[in-house]
């Protein structure tokens, strides 16, 4: 170290005549915002209009669900009045048949049989829900099958 401090500082001062450019991130930070505004509000109108189709539609399977009800209840209605009206007239032929069934010469046995089942036919048709047949016991349970009913 020789005794001297420091070093030689050159200033050189110009003047800038053009304006600094702006860079690419600062020209489009407006539009990408104005971008974000507009996606942001088609976005929310979309939710709103999910919002009402989906209420629609609940509106709509209620209404449904009523009907449907109703409509169940409608044919127990007629098949419990087709059965009665079976079973009425059933009833009204036991009672003019002559007391003597068993007179051959006044009717033949095979025809009391037949109106009997077409009777016991138009009853069991009026029905609207029938009866799954039960699960033999000697059957051996297999887990691959269902065996509820729907």
């Amino acid at each position: 170290m020789s005794g001297q401090l420091g070093g030689t500082l050159t200033f050189t001062y110009a003047t800038q005549n053009v304006a600094p450019r702006k860079t690419s991130r600062t020209a489009l930070l407006p539009l990408l915002i104005v971008l974000f505004l507009v996606s942001y509000a088609i976005l929310a109108m979309l939710v709103l209009e999910q919002g009402r189709t989906i209420e629609s539609q609940r509106v709509l399977l209620r209404e449904m669900l009523k009907d449907s009800n109703q409509l169940a209840a409608l044919k127990n209605k007629l098949a419990n009045a087709e059965a009665k009206r079976s079973q009425d007239k059933s009833g009204v032929e036991e009672r003019s048949k002559d007391p003597d069934i068993g007179n051959s010469a006044t009717a033949p046995k095979g025809a009391d049989k037949g109106t009997d089942k077409e009777a016991r036919r138009r009853g069991n048709s009026a029905r609207s829900m029938k009866d799954a047949p039960r699960k033999p016991a000697a059957d051996v349970e297999d887990v691959r099958r269902s065996t509820g009913v729907i």
